[in-house]
């Protein structure tokens, strides 16, 4: 999946007229920001938050590699949708990487869906276009929202996606088990305990629900697309030397050293 194609993917529903678009120069500098491990200045008051997600996720797509599906925050409804990063998955379970690789680093417990086959939008069953299934933490950077954690902040910026983990994938055999109890420790003390990983809405609507939305602008869920259904992050911050895990039940885990 290319950034342009995601881009224009990424382009939601109509907002308000008064909604402006904001302009390159500032949706650069605010890029830039992040790409230094710096805190942003907000989008000035009345953006566009879909526009500024656009432009937003263009230019982090230079650095962080193409863009290869989506993110929904789906700890609240309806779901908030964002572009994965190339860099997104380019670390795998076991790794080691900076706790401070981002200004305001945060951590989110995720599904990451391969779609197996087309037709997802039109499925009466949509979960049974997937593949496979992995446990995946995914890196955030709660920098990308300077003007807080509402909903128009979030999709200004992409959710505030940055880097990821993956675990290992396997076969979506039991559907059921992505409605698993999860459970996300620091250094085995607990951060989370997640009843079907804390998604707000079941994993078959959420899927369904971004497959119709993309095919209805255009670009339908395609073999070998990735989707990632996140719970919600949790509410600390990974420290230098602990080593965080993401177990779900009947898929699996995933880890990931911070040094």
């Amino acid at each position: 999946m290319r950034a342009a194609a995601v881009a224009i993917a990424l382009a939601a529903a109509a907002l308000p007229a008064k909604a402006a678009c904001p302009d390159l120069a500032e949706v650069s500098t605010f890029a830039r920001a992040l790409l230094e491990r710096r805190v942003p200045l907000p989008f000035a008051p009345g953006t566009d938050p879909g526009c500024a997600q656009q432009r937003l996720v263009g230019m982090l797509a230079q650095p962080w590699g193409d863009i290869e599906g989506f993110a929904l925050a789906a700890e609240v409804a309806p779901p908030l949708r964002g572009a994965l990063f190339h860099a997104n998955f380019r670390e795998r379970s076991g790794a080691t990487i900076e706790a401070a690789y981002a200004a305001r680093p945060a951590i989110a417990p995720a599904l990451l869906l391969t779609i197996g086959r087309e037709g997802v939008e039109s499925a009466a069953d949509p979960l049974a276009h997937v593949a496979r299934v992995a446990p995946f933490l995914v890196l955030l950077d709660l920098a990308a929202m300077p003007a807080g954690m509402d909903a128009a902040s979030r999709r200004a910026g992409n959710l505030g996606l940055r880097l990821g983990v993956v675990g290992t994938a396997v076969p979506l055999r039991d559907t059921s088990a992505l409605g698993a109890a999860a459970l996300l420790q620091a250094d085995h003390s607990t951060v989370a305990s997640l009843p079907g990983l804390g998604l707000a809405t079941r994993p078959a609507a959420l899927l369904g629900g971004l497959a119709r939305e993309v095919a209805a602008e255009g670009r339908p869920l395609r073999t070998g697309d990735q989707v990632a259904l996140m719970g919600p992050g949790a509410p600390v911050a990974p420290r230098g030397g602990e080593t965080w895990r993401l177990t779900v039940e009947g898929l699996g885990a995933v880890v990931v050293n911070f040094r």
